[in-house]
């Protein structure tokens, strides 16, 4: 649907009014609030509100059947769109009387031309504020007898990913859920996170923010620790130096960026954790490409030799990082990349802060620090996604 201006009534004395009048002015309303929210939101901010703990923000379910007709059925769903536009409903949409039009939608193409394509749609949901269903029970006292309240009127619909951008989608259009039609079947995309406002939206988010929290704090303690023994053993070989600057970067960025995380980064939206880690690999990249010619090159068999990370590993999940374009409607493929960087990186620095001296190679001895406490206390039961090593 379009986007229309709807301007409040002009009541006057002695005007004779309809319900007419009393929906214009209530669209008036809809549209005015629209705007007004839509003031505070952007493209990063939008998608599903928080929820209790013992619910999530969305549940879908699909169907299909020997007739290549594709069923799409949602439970639950407390959103705001880009436009504004607050959805919220609790019933699942295929219960009798629902106000949510969910058509038997036809899969795009048929089955059989999509064979081994591996084709993905995004299940859209849109809003109709200004079409109202009615809703509720009868008041059977109440003369003439009426269903008491009104509910805007919501839609699904399947949308191919390829033909979707951010630009793409409407003020009343939110993506909820993502389909990926291969060899004939259709899978819902169970590890999909929807666009959300903020971090408590997703409970898949929730787990991530304490993952990064966990991680932040490991590297900080690494970090000085790698450090104390680089000055206490008064080691000043090339590779010492390098690493010592290295971890001085790090423990200088987790002094301001760690409480911060901790304090306010569990209400902000998910592009917060993905910009913060981005710049962690950014700073760890410039520092390294400092030390141009055999510094580089040196450092990097180090690590190769030591933490078992090959050459262009580290590399690679930094600079990916680092040139990472955000997107709100795929934050999975954010969320996958920083869970790469994280984990080799928290692999490295484990392996660093083990090491009695910087620089030594293994053939001249054995220089790892005997630990008390088992590998496996260093990182938690592992779980659908690690930000730690394993």
């Amino acid at each position: 649907m379009q986007e229309n201006h709807f301007l409040p009534v002009n009541w006057i004395d002695g005007m004779k009014i309809n319900k007419s009048h009393f929906i214009a002015q209530d669209n008036a309303f809809v549209y005015q609030l629209a705007q007004n929210t839509s003031c505070i939101l952007n493209e990063l901010n939008y998608g599903l509100l928080p929820v209790g703990k013992d619910r999530t923000g969305v549940k879908i379910f699909i169907s299909t059947d020997n007739q290549k007709k594709l069923q799409v059925r949602i439970q639950q769903c407390r959103a705001i769109t880009s436009g504004g536009f607050y959805i919220e409903f609790n019933e699942d949409t295929a219960i009798h009387g629902g106000n949510l039009i969910t058509p038997v939608v036809s899969v795009p193409q048929a089955l059989k031309e999509l064979k081994n394509k591996g084709v993905q749609f995004y299940v859209v949901l849109s809003i109709d504020p200004y079409t109202r269903l009615p809703y509720g029970s009868v008041d059977t006292l109440e003369i003439p007898p009426r269903i008491p309240y009104t509910l805007p009127t919501y839609h699904v619909s399947l949308i191919p990913v390829a033909e979707v951008t951010k630009n793409v989608l409407g003020p009343f259009h939110l993506p909820v859920g993502k389909l990926t039609i291969d060899d004939q079947r259709v899978l819902l995309e169970e590890d999909y996170i929807p666009p959300c406002s903020n971090v408590t939206s997703h409970p898949e988010l929730l787990e991530i923010q304490a993952g990064l929290e966990q991680f932040y704090s490991k590297m900080e303690s690494y970090s000085i620790q790698i450090i104390q023994r680089i000055l206490q053993k008064k080691q000043t070989n090339e590779m010492a130096v390098i690493v010592q600057k290295l971890c001085e970067n790090i423990s200088f960025f987790t002094a301001s960026e760690l409480a911060e995380l901790k304090s306010v980064g569990i209400v902000q939206p998910p592009v917060y954790m993905v910009s913060k880690t981005c710049s962690l690999a950014r700073l760890m990249k410039n520092t390294i490409d400092c030390f141009l010619g055999n510094g580089k090159e040196e450092l990097v068999n180090y690590f190769t030799e030591w933490c078992n990370i090959s050459q262009g590993e580290l590399e690679g999940s930094m600079v990916n990082l680092a040139n990472l374009q955000y997107d709100h409607l795929d934050i999975n493929n954010a969320m996958d990349k920083v869970s790469q960087f994280t984990k080799i990186v928290s692999k490295l620095f484990y392996q660093l802060s083990r090491l009695e001296y910087i620089g030594k190679r293994k053939e001249a001895g054995i220089f790892v620090k005997e630990e008390a406490v088992k590998q496996g206390s260093e990182s938690q039961t592992p779980k659908r996604r690690s930000f730690l090593a394993d």
